[in-house]
C-alpha cells in the first residue's frame, strides 16, 4: 500500500479584508517524555494542564484548526518520540506540520519520519548544521518539506541556534541564501529569545526575512494577545503567511476560536505595524 499524506487542496484560513491575503494558524503541540511542553529558549518546561498530546490536539482541532504544528522536542538522550508523533497524527483528521528540534540530519531518519503520516515536516536544528543534505532533501520531497530557522540577535547579526544548548549554526542570512538557492518553499521563523516568553513577537525580524526571500514565512515566537496576533496577521501582504501559537492558547490568554475569529475580521493592512 503506498500512503498518501493528507493536504488541503487549498489554504484554510482565516482571510484578511483585502486582496484575498489569507493567513493560516498553527495550534503547536509540543511533546518531551509523552506529555506537552513548552519550548523556552534551547528548553522546555512542562504544561501543567493539559499534558496528554493528543488531548491537546483534539481540543484544537474541535475549535476550528485546519492545520497543527506538531513538535517533537528532545528526549534526556537527546533523540525524539516518534511513536509519540504517530499516535497524535492518527488521532486527528487535520493537516499536521511535523518537526523533531533536534536529531534529523540523515536519510534513514528523515524516511522514518516521513512515514508518520505527516503533511508537511520541517527540518529543525539538527539539520542546519549540513545545508547540503538540507538543498538535496528540498530537491528530493519539494513543498512537503519547510525549514525551521531558530534565530538568535547577536553582536554578529541574526545567528541560527544550533543542536544543543549555546550551540551555533551559522549566520540567518547566508542560511537563508543556500536555502532558497535550493528551492525551500516554506520558513518557520522564530525569534529564540521570546520563544515560550509570551513577551510580543519580533514583527521587524519577521519583516526582514520576508524582504530577503520569496518564500512563505510561518511567524513563531512571543504572542501573547489576539492583538500580538492582529500584528503578526498584518504582515501577510509581505510574505508571511501564517502563525504557530503555543503558549498562549494553554495559557488562557485565548482560545484558538477567539484567534480564528480575530484574525478572520482583521483588517490586514498593507504596511508593517511598527515603525
Amino acid at each position: 500500500m503506498v500512503w498518501v499524506p493528507r493536504i488541503s487542496q487549498a489554504p484554510v484560513g482565516a482571510q484578511g479584508a483585502d486582496a484575498g491575503t489569507r493567513f493560516e494558524l498553527f495550534p503547536s503541540v509540543h511533546v518531551a517524555g509523552g506529555r506537552v511542553v513548552h519550548l523556552v529558549g534551547d528548553g522546555h518546561i512542562a504544561e501543567l494542564d493539559r499534558s496528554d498530546p493528543v488531548e491537546a490536539a483534539l481540543a484544537f482541532q474541535e475549535q476550528g484548526a485546519t492545520w497543527l504544528h506538531l513538535v517533537m522536542a528532545e528526549e534526556d538522550d537527546g533523540g525524539f518520540d516518534l511513536g509519540q508523533a504517530r499516535r497524535v497524527i492518527e488521532a486527528v483528521s487535520v493537516d499536521v506540520q511535523l518537526m523533531c528540534r533536534a536529531g534529523v540530519n540523515e536519510e534513514s531518519v528523515l524516511e522514518q519520519v516521513l512515514s508518520t503520516g505527516c503533511a508537511r515536516f520541517n527540518l529543525g536544528r539538527s539539520a542546519l548544521t549540513n545545508l547540503p543534505w538540507c538543498a538535496e532533501v528540498i530537491a528530493r520531497h519539494g513543498e512537503r518539506i519547510g525549514v525551521s530557522l531558530p534565530v538568535r540577535l547577536t553582536d554578529r547579526g541574526p545567528r541560527l541556534a544550533g543542536p544543543g544548548r549555546g550551540t551555533d549554526a551559522g549566520d540567518l542570512w547566508q542560511t537563508l541564501t543556500v536555502l532558497d538557492r535550493a528551492g525551500c518553499s516554506r520558513y518557520v521563523v522564530t525569534d529564540v529569545s521570546r520563544e515560550g516568553s509570551l513577551s510580543t513577537p519580533n514583527l521587524e525580524l519577521f519583516s526582514e526575512v520576508c524582504g530577503r526571500t520569496d518564500a512563505g514565512v510561518l511567524a513563531a515566537g512571543g504572542i501573547a494577545t489576539l492583538d500580538d496576533l492582529w500584528a503578526v496577521a498584518a504582515l501577510a501582504p509581505h510574505g508571511v503567511d501564517g502563525a504557530l501559537i503555543g503558549r498562549a492558547l494553554y495559557s488562557g490568554s485565548f482560545t484558538l476560536s477567539q484567534a480564528l475569529a480575530r484574525v478572520a475580521t482583521s483588517t490586514v493592512n498593507s504596511h508593517p505595524p511598527f515603525g
